[in-house]
């Protein structure tokens, strides 16, 4: 509240200063240079500083539609706030993005091992889960009777010496499974092998045993299965933001609390291709060599991502300010002068944000002191809203200086007469809540633009809304929307026809009667099937066609309020 009303003093402090001429000597106060005066040895009436010199500029607060509001500051002003500047420029930093993960298996490195025929397990090498086994090592024998069959049919070719039949029999012994090392045996010493040998074609540890010694297996039917650990995966989860900077192929940099000598280097194996939608992150698959055995499943890892981000234009990250509009800075204009500048912001790192639009290479920024500037700006900015622009009266409705904004002030007034029109054909009673809006956007436009012929309409649209809401003496809902499009239709044909037509509402006479009424997507007399609906009697209709000149407005790309158009909060504004 004491800010509050410190704010207050200081608005009524200024648009109480009397009128300036332009070669009088002016005097301000160094810490609120908003506040002007003539007197040279007078105090300031907000902290009681003496004058100083001000510079001309100082009295007007100049806004260049580019740089926003332009105030000027003493020099002895800027060493006391301790205003520091750096100027916009391209400079090549990196950015390390921070993750979390967990060790996981490498799946590319487990075996299972499976039965291809059916017989019995003799000689079984492993008898748990966690034994060691090495490449080439014999994990059991198997007893079976086709491949003995198999293996005297292979015996009696080589005797023979039929070179057809001892390829087809040695090609049925490989479907059979038995291995290159077990048939090579059995060639070299011609002797039937009645349980045949199985070795591990690749090592590591058990990691499931499906069977015990004397099994019966079927083919198909897992024995074990064997996982190398001698490298592993560590998965990754990375923000949503920061994912547009990792790829496969880049280092990465690790960290495991439970094993600080492990390898503390890994590669960027895989990016999966989903974001969790719940977490907002992606997981990251990274290959990392574990030939000591230093890494578990399960493990905790600390990830980093050295990202080489390239040349960016850049500004000091202190430099950037953040209010409800978005990110700004404050630019140095030269002689004293600063103005607030919105700017688009990119990634940041080491201290430097990236500038994507907004500011150029070469243009000076304030790195310290920028807040007392800023708030300075923005005190200017709102005084500058309290005094009406200055309008020529005989300004025509089409030439005034309209942005989107003010139209969606205007358009609370056209929705408002299509909410009648839907009212009287659908026959349902209108909400006069509704109204609210539209009547409190009348009062932002008689302020904006006072002395305009502009005024005259808002005034009379607001008469018939208020004649609405009016439960003493009710007015019929017929009579409210023929005086509510009577009051607006100059502003319809001579303000924006260009805006309604585009907006495909369409002007309409009852001609029995000779009231007009609004009514929305219909052309060629159609809307989707239905006919022009008449709101006022069944006769016929009278087309107004929109005028041939359309409006000149300059429309500004500024964003509309946050309440407009009123159908924003009609619940019927799916019709109109």
């Amino acid at each position: 509240m004491k800010h509050l009303y410190l704010l207050l003093i200081t608005a009524i402090l200024f648009l109480n200063q009397p009128t300036l001429a332009q070669d009088q000597a002016l005097y301000t106060c160094p810490m609120h240079p908003h506040y002007i005066s003539t007197d040279p040895n007078g105090t300031c009436p907000i902290c009681g500083m003496d004058l100083v010199p001000s510079k001309s500029e100082s009295n007007s607060a100049p806004t260049n539609p580019l740089l926003g509001t332009v105030i000027s500051v003493p020099s002895e002003m800027i060493q006391t706030m301790g205003v520091k500047t750096e100027h916009v420029k391209q400079v090549a930093f990196g950015r390390k993005v921070r993750a979390f993960g967990n060790v996981q298996a490498n799946t590319r490195r487990e075996v299972v091992s499976a039965s291809r025929l059916e017989g019995w397990i003799e000689d079984l090498a492993v008898t748990a889960e966690g034994d060691t086994v090495r490449p080439g090592q014999l994990l059991y024998r198997v007893y079976s009777p086709d491949l003995v069959a198999a293996q005297k049919d292979y015996l009696a070719a080589i005797k023979i010496g039929n070179d057809n039949r001892i390829n087809a029999s040695e090609q049925r012994l490989r479907s059979l499974g038995m291995q290159r090392a077990a048939i090579t045996s059995l060639k070299s010493q011609q002797k039937l092998i009645e349980k045949i040998p199985v070795f591990a074609e690749d090592g590591g540890v058990v990691q499931a045993l499906e069977v015990r010694d004397g099994a019966y297996v079927k083919p198909g039917d897992a024995v074990l299965k064997l996982q190398s650990y001698a490298d592993v995966w560590v998965i990754a989860s990375i923000v949503e933001q920061d994912i547009i900077f990792v790829s496969s192929g880049i280092p990465v940099m690790l960290e495991f609390p439970s094993a600080p000598q492990a390898p503390q280097h890994g590669i960027v194996d895989y990016v999966y291709p989903t974001i969790d939608p719940v977490t907002r992150t992606l997981k990251v698959r990274i290959v990392v060599d574990n030939e000591q055995g230093y890494l578990r499943p399960g493990a905790f890892a600390d990830i980093a991502f050295n990202v080489d981000a390239g040349e960016k234009l850049s500004v000091p990250s202190e430099a950037v300010l953040h209010d409800s509009s978005g990110a700004h800075v404050i630019t140095a204009l030269g002689e004293g002068r600063f103005s607030s500048r919105a700017i688009r912001t990119g990634i940041s790192a080491d201290g430097r944000t990236e500038i994507t639009s907004g500011l150029e290479a070469g243009e000076s920024v304030i790195v310290s002191g920028q807040f007392m500037l800023d708030s300075e700006t923005n005190l200017r900015e709102g005084f500058a809203k309290l005094t009406p622009p200055i309008v020529n009266p005989d300004t025509q409705l089409s030439a005034l200086a309209l942005d989107l904004n003010a139209l969606a002030l205007i358009d609370h007034f056209i929705d408002a007469a299509l909410y009648f029109h839907e009212a009287i054909v659908d026959k349902y009673e209108i909400d006069t809540q509704y109204l609210n809006p539209a009547i409190s956007a009348g009062e932002t436009l008689k302020a904006r633009f006072a002395n305009t012929q502009l005024i005259p309409i808002v005034e009379a649209m607001q008469s018939v809304l208020a004649n609405t809401q009016d439960t003493k003496k009710p007015v019929p809902l017929a009579q409210s929307l023929s005086e509510l499009v009577l009051a607006a239709k100059p502003w319809l044909l001579e303000g924006a026809p260009k805006h309604y037509q585009d907006k495909e509402i369409s002007l309409y006479q009852d001609v029995e009667t000779g009231r007009f009424f609004l009514q929305e997507n219909v052309q060629s007399g159609v809307l989707k099937g239905l006919s022009i609906s008449n709101p006022y009697s069944n006769g016929e209709v009278h087309s107004i066609a929109w005028p041939m000149q359309m409006d000149q407005h300059n429309m500004q790309s500024v964003p509309a309020p946050k309440d407009s158009p009123a159908r924003a909060s009609d619940p019927h504004a799916a019709h109109h």
